[in-house]
């Protein structure tokens, strides 16, 4: 049996919003209101409001949806793969004999070439 609060709807639920969200085509959707005894309904990148209490798509979920977003995602990985480029390249010039930060921090090696 299901109990209120573990993601289904209660009794007295109704006028749910829907929270702002970009669907499949990267297009931004200001948040609505559902009118009372309707609920919002869809998928994260279509929403609607509906009666179906079994369609509902909890503000929960919603938030969920932008947090772990496709591009949020893309984005995250991205930040982390530059940095670690950055740092890997500073690391390497102040190892590499061949690089200036090598040769400011030990101006008596010659350069080999």
């Amino acid at each position: 049996p299901r109990v209120p609060g573990d993601g289904w709807p209660s009794a007295v639920a109704g006028g749910e919003d829907c929270l702002w969200y970009v669907d499949k085509n990267g297009s931004w959707h200001p948040g609505f209101d559902c009118e009372f005894f309707s609920f919002c309904c869809g998928t994260c990148q279509q929403r609607y409001c509906c009666r179906d209490p079994l369609r509902l798509l909890t503000e929960r979920q919603q938030r969920h949806c932008v947090a772990f977003s496709p591009k949020t995602i893309a984005s995250i990985a991205s930040a982390v793969v530059l940095f670690i480029a950055i740092v890997t390249t500073i690391v390497c010039c102040f190892m590499c004999s061949c690089c200036y930060l090598y040769r400011r921090r030990h101006p008596n090696t010659p350069l080999q070439g």
